[in-house]
């Protein structure tokens, strides 16, 4: 099997391949279901260690471009031929060649054959319970795979009895501040800056919102004691969209701000298991399960369309929150049971692994377009996650003219100042998980003119 490609010897070996191989895919040189050289053939042509070439082989059948199955060699996938950059649509239906929106995984990454074969399972599986109208907490299957999960990845502690399913976790955080407000709290504080849906979703359940400033160490616990907040909802381990994570001494200083004030924390664990450069950081649920509510997501994990989330409840809110939900729209059994399956078969754990290696080499690559292209912008929160924060200097205006200039090269950028809900420094908040992966590499050399263009 004769393969005609050419490496980039300024890449090195194993990169200069990757993207030899992964030109050859998307440019149709390569067709879907081709059977590649093996990895023994192709380093004795090339004149490599076969090493190199096996590491470039994963990391692509990672990234989606190949497949490889026992007996069968390392073929190519079946992904969408584009000589051209696809358009993107962005946010108020903006079209972008290149959008850096932050918080949604790449859906060409998404685990097609193995959720479909979870899907498959679960139904062959299936009592007729399945298909009746069931639990309002969700599959019990999938509340014992959850909690046997949370608690080796996340170190939550969990019964499968206090954990509830949802559509998402905008759906929980409503149906839980509904619960909070029947239960006769009023306040609840967030995080400055946030995600901006979230206190907009608190404030049309009824609650009034009060905004504690977030600094290097996360949010300061001492302003949060001086609101008359309720509860609270935090992102300890990764904060949106700062990056930072909640030290050590504060985690417990807002456990006892709970204790102190018969307050509820609110646990949003949404990118967790996302952790480059050293060991996850685990929920802090743990330390003290009767006052935070955990809530985890799907929407991260593996897509936005998959609709699924959880909140992992002390006791005493398992029945309010029950009660609230009893009469609202539920979420596919089917779906859920097919996730139970996902993460109990230890398909999760797979596909986790696999993508933190493509998410820390999309971070890797971001990180050099800015520093090679304008080293003044420098990226920070990048430890963890899907998207780095860029802090500018200057006024407001600096982070307006930034975003229209983008919107001119067709660059999808999201500023920082629309997190905030008082003046502060200005920004960008940059996603690298979005771009799909046969469109990676176009859409950083455009954002790479974009930031050439601008001055320190």
């Amino acid at each position: 099997m004769d393969l005609l490609i050419e490496l980039d010897p300024s890449r090195g070996r194993q990169a200069g391949l990757e993207d030899a191989l992964q030109r050859a895919v998307t440019s149709g040189q390569l067709a879907a279901g081709a059977r590649l050289p093996s990895t023994r053939a192709l380093s004795k042509e090339l004149g490599c260690a076969r090493a190199t070439v096996v590491a470039a082989y994963e990391q692509l059948i990672a990234e989606g471009f190949l497949v490889a199955a026992h007996g069968a060699g390392t073929r190519i996938a079946s992904v969408p031929i584009s000589p051209q950059p696809r358009p993107d649509v962005g946010a108020r239906g903006t079209t972008y060649l290149a959008d850096f929106r932050p918080g949604e995984p790449a859906r060409s990454s998404f685990p097609r054959a193995q959720w479909g074969s979870s899907i498959r399972r679960a139904l062959a599986g299936a009592t007729d319970d399945l298909f009746g109208y069931g639990d309002p907490r969700g599959v019990p299957q999938l509340r014992a795979a959850l909690a046997t999960y949370l608690g080796r990845a996340r170190a939550v502690v969990a019964d499968p009895d206090q954990i509830v399913i949802f559509s998402g976790f905008a759906n929980a955080l409503v149906v839980l501040t509904d619960t909070l407000r029947d239960l006769g709290r009023t306040t609840i504080a967030i995080e400055d800056p946030a995600l901006p849906i979230h206190p907009h979703l608190c404030t049309r359940a009824g609650m009034t919102v009060e905004r504690v400033i977030v600094d290097a160490h996360g949010v300061q616990v001492d302003a949060l004691a001086r609101t008359s907040a309720d509860a609270v909802l935090v992102t300890p381990a990764h904060q949106y969209p700062l990056g930072v994570a909640l030290a050590p001494s504060r985690r417990t200083a807002l456990v006892g701000w709970a204790r102190a004030t018969d307050g509820w924390i609110i646990e949003d664990d949404y990118d967790g298991e996302f952790r480059y450069d050293r060991q996850p950081i685990g929920a802090m649920q743990g330390l003290d399960p009767d006052r935070v509510v955990y809530g985890g997501t799907a929407s991260k994990t593996l897509a936005a369309g998959v609709h699924l989330a959880w909140l992992v409840l002390p006791r005493r809110l398992v029945e309010p929150v029950v009660e609230t939900v009893r009469w609202r729209e539920g979420v596919s059994a089917i779906e859920q049971a097919a996730l139970a399956d996902f993460i109990a078969t230890g398909r999760l754990d797979r596909h986790l692994r696999q993508m933190r290696a493509v998410y820390r080499r999309r971070r890797d690559a971001l990180v050099a377009v800015l520093q090679a292209h304008a080293p003044w912008m420098e990226m920070t929160g990048i430890s963890a996650g899907l998207h780095g924060t860029v802090e500018l200097d200057g006024p407001v205006a600096r982070e307006r003219e930034i975003l229209d200039l983008a919107r001119s090269h067709s660059v999808g950028l999201h500023p920082l100042s629309a997190h905030r809900s008082a003046p502060g420094p200005p920004g960008l908040v940059i996603g690298y998980s979005r771009p799909a992966a046969h469109e990676l590499s176009g859409a950083l050399a455009r954002l790479g003119q974009l930031v050439s263009s601008l001055s320190g």
